[in-house]
């Protein structure tokens, strides 16, 4: 009678390549996210995408939407500033990515995470935000009001 000839793998080797295989994955999840921090996307290649119409945004005030960015839905303030002129502010602070509020009473954003305060151009009046809100392509197209990108 023929006994099959099987060899068994110990249990330490089996570890150390299961540990090893996933710390190589784990290796090149972080060598992405390096890559894409040191060599973004050039700026403004996003499609616009239409948001509403001109008389969906009173002038002089803030008005939150939202439209499909690349993959993930985005969040802006599209300000309609008079003469053709507009403005599109992120909604994240950009202290901690929290969301910005507008108050119209106040003229002002604020951000209830740790008390950053905007104006209505986005710079920064007050808190701990470093920077002003990141501003978003916008551009009026007839009686469209179209959306993309960061500028900044």
């Amino acid at each position: 009678m023929q006994t099959k000839n099987t060899t068994k793998v110990p249990r330490r080797r089996f570890f150390k390549w299961g540990v090893g295989v996933i710390s190589g994955a784990m290796g090149l999840g972080y060598l992405g996210l390096a890559g894409s921090y040191l060599w973004p996307p050039p700026e403004n290649t996003e499609p616009l995408e239409k948001v509403g119409s001109v008389k969906d945004f009173p002038q002089g005030i803030p008005t939150m939407v939202s439209y499909q960015g690349v993959g993930v839905k985005e969040g802006v303030y599209v300000t309609n500033l008079g003469n053709g002129n507009w403005l599109a502010l992120d909604f994240h602070c950009t202290h901690l990515n929290c969301p910005v509020a507008w108050s119209q009473s106040s003229k002002k954003y604020f951000c209830p995470c740790h008390g950053g305060i905007y104006d209505i151009n986005g710079n920064v009046l007050g808190g701990p935000p470093p920077h002003p809100l990141p501003r978003r392509v916008i551009q009026q197209q007839g009686d469209n009001v179209m959306v993309g990108g960061r500028l900044t």
